[in-house]
């Protein structure tokens, strides 16, 4: 083990170090720094959403507590679903639902900002320009490939990507336009500074638009030509596919090292879990339903679906419990304590960026494979009946080990998240431990003279 140490410690933690210290890396993280308090407010939002505001949820729901059904005087199904409060609970929760798109705007305008102090250019110009391309992507993918012009903002899959993309191109457009000084207006020289400046940068930002908008054309039409090859593809590689052990491995991996760098892990992985993982759980809850109703239960289905992965990820939490049983970093410990009521409730992000765990050299390797040794250890389990199939939808936001045994409708839904739960508490023992070390050795370093 102490050979494991120094090899960490002497090796991996100064290569990834390097890739960390990636002035573009850097500048993805402080867009997040920045988005922190958004995170937090926005998922604070959905806890509420989905504690007590959604006619259909635990609160409110006739499945669950049937508060709902108290409020309306004993009203149930269609009943219940015509009466003013559920329609008022339902505005309420869809507006909250809705918020979502809020962070995507920020993110866009954000990280744009950074990168133009890396390669130059007027700030603000590419925060519009990139929050212009977005939509116009968005809505031209709403239109064309969904068949539905009033999609709010496009397909959930892309929408992270598409985020990150036009913010890249707006801010490397106009720093390379920013270059040629003939593409600025010849302003009035009594004009003030603060309306001069954007004024004559008005060719540049249209030109910006302009390649934004033959790009989104290209992109639209090249989809649609070509969408019957794509869902083809959907139906008969991706999914078959992403019911492999290897396959759902390289996803976990994918989607954490994301994470690591700050890339928004899961959004850039969506179309993935929308198109292969979230099918497979609306296939084994319609077969859950229809076996219940006949009086049986559930005993096949697909193994990999969008609520295994839920209870696969959530070694973030054991991750947290080591930091407080083997980290003697105080400020370390100070942000686990701070965060932990929000990662009861699966909310990560803001822990991410504050730990820090994003571009953190010590914590690159448990923090990837605690979630792949997750995903092997809860594929055997219900591979050999040890663990029923995940068979029903769950808030992103319940608590662990209640989420897995709503997921899965047994109490060994619950004992498979306790024993991944406590799994990953060792294996991110000795990399803290590591942390700890190397925390002391530059804090020597600064001490000598």
């Amino acid at each position: 083990m102490e050979q494991f140490f120094d090899w960490v410690e002497r090796s991996f933690i100064p290569w990834a170090g390097r890739l960390s210290g990636n002035k573009y890396m850097t500048a993805i993280r402080d867009t997040f720094y920045r988005l922190i308090p958004f995170f937090i407010v926005l998922y604070a939002f959905h806890i509420v959403q989905w504690a007590a505001l959604d006619p259909e949820g635990p609160v409110m729901g006739e499945n669950g507590m049937g508060l709902g059904a108290a409020i309306t005087g004993g009203l149930y199904g269609e009943e219940y679903q015509v009466t003013g409060f559920y329609r008022m609970a339902r505005l309420f929760s869809d507006a909250i639902g809705s918020s979502e798109l809020l962070l995507l705007l920020f993110l866009t305008m954000t990280l744009a900002i950074q990168l133009t102090k890396i390669w130059g250019g007027d700030k603000s110009l590419a925060a519009f320009c990139a929050l212009g391309g977005f939509f116009m992507f968005t809505q031209m993918e709403g239109a064309y490939l969904l068949g539905d012009g009033i999609v709010p903002l496009g397909h959930p899959p892309l929408r992270i990507p598409t985020a990150f993309l036009f913010a890249v191109l707006s801010a490397r457009f106009l720093s390379w336009f920013d270059r040629f000084p003939y593409l600025r207006l010849n302003v009035p020289e009594t004009l003030p500074e603060r309306v001069a400046k954007p004024l004559e940068r008005c060719v540049p930002a249209g030109m910006t638009l302009i390649l934004f908008l033959l790009f989104c054309i290209a992109v639209t039409q090249f989809f649609v030509s070509y969408y019957n090859e794509v869902d083809y593809f959907i139906q008969t590689t991706l999914r078959p596919a992403a019911q492999t052990l290897s396959f759902a491995l390289i996803y976990e991996a994918a989607v954490w090292f994301g994470w690591w760098c700050g890339l928004f892990g899961d959004g850039f992985w969506e179309f993935v879990y929308e198109f292969a993982y979230l099918p497979a759980q609306v296939a084994n809850h319609a077969a859950a339903s229809a076996t219940f109703a006949q009086g049986n239960s559930l005993t096949h289905g697909f193994v990999f679906t969008s609520e295994f992965f839920r209870i696969v990820d959530d070694h973030v939490l054991s991750m947290a419990a080591s930091v407080l049983v083997f980290s003697s970093n105080r400020r370390w410990r100070r942000v686990t304590w701070f965060m932990l009521p929000f990662l009861v409730f699966n909310i990560a992000p803001p822990f991410f960026f504050c730990l820090p765990v994003v571009l953190n050299p010590a914590l690159l390797l448990p923090f990837v494979i605690a979630p792949m040794a997750n995903t092997v250890v809860a594929w055997a389990a219900i591979s050999w009946g040890i663990v029923p199939v995940f068979q029903f939808f769950t808030a992103y936001t319940m608590p662990p080990i209640l989420q897995g045994v709503m997921g899965t409708g047994s109490l060994m839904g619950g004992v498979l998240q306790t024993v991944l739960l406590v799994l990953d508490v060792f294996i991110y023992a000795p990399f803290v431990i590591v942390a700890n070390r190397v925390d002391k050795a530059q804090e020597g370093k600064g001490d000598a003279p």
